[in-house]
């Protein structure tokens, strides 16, 4: 296939950036007529499966006009964490954790990992029921403009599939401003934040995240515990000494290098899928339920051995957690 010479300036201009290890917005490539992967990936250096991963394709065929991010190549060095890594280029430790394959957050000095991109375009989450149509009416936009941004052939779209936004897209509509209806389809942003009742501003991936985490470690409880779970969560993002975020709560890595909550620590949280109760916890949490009357901590007494948590003054107990302020 014929690489003109106009392309491969372009690519060489990529690699440049690559090499220097430039700002993660230079790492935004429209592709070409000629382009294919296989000739991309060897120009920039980055493997062709990382470039399918950073932007959820289908498979290995582009077209002239799409948008790609192309993820920057980093190697770890002494006293970096995947934690670090991810705040120092701001994006979310589990896509960059999912890019590199990694099922822990263990890494040694001298591998290399690759970033995943900050799109200077929006980016939203196809859920169940969308069309391009759908998403083309919500945001104004065309669906050609769509088709075209994202290299798609035909119409077809897949929950879970990642789609740009034209950059004159206007902003959707705001979900209601009240605990539960949360945005579940894909052309509303997933950085849409609706107000809890708790006062608290989240989005629909914290909810999950959220309804996660209460799975996880509150399975066995009753439901009140499974609220009080929740809401020791929503009561750290309401507290100055924690981060101000569902997520980041969750995700947690304190000064200590210190995980807040065992399901993270052991990479198992993003393979759990929260049963009808755990998203109803989740909501109840989020609408301000809090059955602790505050509390921050929360632990099993027959588990830990943790004195400072132990020395904490009880504000109550219910199932088999304690719950501390």
């Amino acid at each position: 296939m014929v690489f003109i010479k106009k392309q491969k300036i372009a690519v060489f201009l990529v690699a440049f950036f690559l090499l220097l290890g430039g700002a993660a917005q230079a790492q935004v490539y429209t592709v070409q007529p000629g382009d294919t992967l296989y000739l991309l990936s060897k120009s920039t250096g980055i493997p062709m499966e990382k470039i399918v991963s950073a932007n959820t394709l289908a498979g290995d065929q582009i077209v002239a006009g799409q948008v790609l991010l192309l993820p920057e190549k980093y190697i770890v060095k002494s006293g970096d964490t995947l934690y670090l890594i991810s705040r120092r280029y701001g994006i979310d430790l589990q896509e960059l954790k999912s890019l590199n394959g990694l099922s822990s957050d263990k890494i040694f000095i001298g591998q290399a990992l690759y970033i995943p991109q900050k799109s200077p375009y929006k980016r939203i989450t196809v859920q169940k029921g969308d069309t391009l149509f759908l998403i083309s009416r919500a945001y104004g936009v065309t669906v050609q403009d769509l088709k075209d941004l994202n290299g798609l052939i035909g119409d077809d779209i897949y929950p879970g599939m990642r789609l740009l936004i034209p950059q004159y897209a206007s902003t959707p509509a705001t979900a209601p401003e009240r605990s539960g209806e949360l945005p579940s389809r894909g052309y509303i942003d997933r950085d849409s934040y609706v107000k809890s009742g708790s006062g608290i501003y989240y989005t629909a991936e914290d909810r999950m995240i959220l309804a996660k985490l209460i799975h996880a470690e509150a399975e066995g409880e009753p439901y009140n515990g499974k609220v009080a779970v929740g809401a020791v969560v929503v009561n750290r993002v309401k507290s100055p000494d924690f981060p101000n975020t569902v997520r980041d709560v969750v995700y947690q890595i304190d000064e200590l290098g210190l995980y807040q909550f065992s399901p993270v620590e052991e990479g198992r949280l993003d393979y759990i899928t929260p049963n009808r109760d755990s998203l109803s916890a989740a909501d109840d949490a989020l609408a301000g339920k809090d059955p602790t009357g505050g509390a921050l901590y929360f632990f099993n007494p027959d588990k830990i051995t943790n004195s400072w948590l132990l020395s904490k003054p009880v504000l109550c107990k219910i199932g088999s957690h304690v719950f501390t302020k």
